[in-house]
């Protein structure tokens, strides 16, 4: 069973707001606040610069994908990844990277997206998706909270 990606229509709230609880409290683990993310309504807001994914196998959604404009680096960036989840049950087997993929292909540009440094399962995740999508001009950036990348798609 394949991956796809679907932009979520405002119907989709619901769902996304589980799974998005569920990324918080996952990414406490990590340092994270485990708090609402106060940019979820504006994802249907501002259709010119936030684009909220589902992520489906089989007709099943198994995570979800936020993407926007804004530039962790400070730098500018033409999309950036905000939020990125796969549930537990549909990872380790290829899934989060080929959704990870999806993502970054329906947007060809500059991209951005950043890690904390304890989240040690993103810190190696990321840079084998950016390579396996064909990321180009590959910069890694260290922050203080962690690590930025920014590089290109389909350019």
């Amino acid at each position: 069973m394949g991956i796809c990606i679907e932009l979520a229509s405002a119907a989709h709230k619901p769902l996304l707001k589980g799974l998005l609880s569920e990324c918080l409290a996952e990414f406490e683990r990590y340092g994270g606040s485990g708090a609402d993310d106060p940019y979820f309504e504006a994802y249907w807001q501002e259709p010119e610069s936030r684009w909220p994914y589902l992520v489906r196998r089989g007709g099943e959604c198994i995570g979800f994908a936020f993407v926007n404009t804004w530039s962790p680096s400070g730098r500018g960036t033409d999309f950036a990844i905000a939020e990125f989840y796969i549930v537990p049950g549909a990872r380790g087997l290829g899934a989060g990277r080929d959704a990870a993929k999806a993502v970054l292909h329906a947007r060809p540009g500059l991209w951005e997206l950043s890690i904390t440094a304890l989240n040690t399962p993103a810190q190696a995740f990321w840079p084998r998706v950016i390579d396996a999508a064909g990321g180009g001009d590959v910069e890694r950036i260290n922050s203080d909270g962690g690590t930025i990348y920014r590089f290109t798609i389909g350019q």
